[in-house]
């Protein structure tokens, strides 16, 4: 049982956010509301338990934090064996792509993807401004001043003032953003990037952090991490607009944010933020829809994002805007092959993953693509690669 009540502070944060929030005693959920939080990992384990990795000894002050599986969590640690802790929810949607992908990474079974894409798309977004706020706000609400033995020696009406605390402040800071020079700026360096515009995009940049940057944590190294992190996401959102594949462009994403996790000191992050945005511009270099009609590139984006999804060429056209049979056409005559064939080499291109590094049953991998059975799926399968799942799969793995 809890030591001291913390109902209040709970309902003022559910009720005002709408957000899920809960109480935890050494990462066991104790208490939530709603009452049915469901995570990742307990759709996937079974676990009662939120496995995050926080920080037991930073009091008083939000932790930002993100689980294995993508979804976003404010702490709050209050003492020794309890947390507070919102979320879980997003400030972005989690594709498919990035579903398959978490399965691989994380050795999932294939046969809960379904679950998996319905749990994500049930998970609340928000904008970067509220999980900020959130985290401000259940400090102010969990704070060991407002966890008391004693309830009732709060002063009435504190969590009100709180509320209108919260919200007065991200009114203020909502209504900076459009008078604020950085975001013209911002405007700027998002259509430098589009047109390629190395040297103009720098200097934009540099231009950019002549500015005093936001304290996102009381750690300076921290809070400039969080910072670059920031920019990342923002590079990454832009070099997508400019026509690079979300999934591409997310896995550069995910290792330039790998790489900042590691650094240890503020010159060597501040520098990095001109190497992501440098790889990222030769990225959109690369790899630039020109050679491309905007109907062929779009469904082109939308294939690649869905390949474990019922791909029909009216549902890709209908994404495209244009009509299925002269999407057909100008697909085959722009791409170089039928859409059948593209959509087949994606699938089995993609399962390969599958079929060398699980163990996973050949026919449930057939039916996770969407392959109508087995048979089918290893017929077109060598037909690509000259070789059955498998003799790939055997010559994937070493012998004994």
């Amino acid at each position: 049982m809890l030591e001291f009540d913390l109902s209040e502070p709970m309902n003022t944060f559910y009720y005002a956010t709408q957000l899920p929030v809960m109480i935890l005693k050494n990462g066991r959920i104790e208490q939530s509301l709603p009452e049915n939080i469901v995570t990742a990992r307990q759709l996937i384990t079974g676990e009662p338990y939120l496995k995050i990795k926080y920080s037991p000894q930073e009091y008083n002050t939000a932790q930002y934090l993100s689980s294995e599986y993508k979804e976003l969590f404010v702490v709050y640690v209050i003492d020794d064996t309890y947390l507070a802790a919102a979320g879980p929810f997003l400030t972005e949607p989690v594709r498919s792509g990035a579903i398959v992908n978490m399965i691989q990474d994380e050795k999932i079974s294939i046969k809960l993807k379904p679950r998996l894409e319905e749990h994500y798309r049930n998970i609340k977004e928000i904008s970067s401004q509220t999980y900020y706020y959130s985290g401000k706000l259940i400090s102010m609400l969990f704070g060991a001043k407002n966890t008391a033995a004693i309830p009732e020696s709060r002063p009435i009406g504190r969590e009100v003032g709180f509320i209108q605390e919260y919200f007065q402040n991200t009114y203020k800071n909502r209504e900076k953003m459009f008078t604020h020079p950085p975001f013209f700026l911002e405007k700027k360096i998002v259509n430098q990037i589009k047109i390629c515009d190395m040297d103009g995009a720098m200097n934009t940049l540099r231009e950019i952090n002549l500015l005093n940057r936001a304290v996102l944590a009381k750690d300076p190294l921290r809070s400039l991490k969080n910072s670059i992190i920031c920019s990342c996401a923002f590079f990454t959102r832009a070099v997508i607009d400019a026509g690079v594949f979300p999934d591409i462009a997310f896995t550069y994403s995910d290792t330039f944010i790998q790489q900042i996790e590691k650094m240890n000191s503020q010159t060597e992050v501040r520098n990095y933020e001109q190497e992501m945005l440098r790889q990222l511009i030769e990225l959109t270099r690369e790899k630039n829809s020109s050679k491309y009609s905007h109907p062929v590139f779009s469904a082109l984006q939308y294939i690649n994002n869905n390949l474990t999804q019922n791909l029909s060429l009216e549902e890709i056209a209908k994404h495209a805007y244009i009509h299925p049979n002269y999407l057909s056409s100008i697909f085959k005559k722009e791409v170089g092959c039928p859409m059948t064939d593209f959509i087949a080499r994606r699938r089995i291109e993609e399962s390969t993953y599958f079929v060398a590094y699980t163990d996973y049953e050949i026919a449930d991998i057939a039916s996770f693509y969407h392959f109508c059975n087995q048979s089918y799926y290893c017929t077109i399968f060598k037909r690509f690669l000259s070789v059955s799942p498998n003799e790939y799969r055997n010559s994937a793995r070493p012998s004994c």
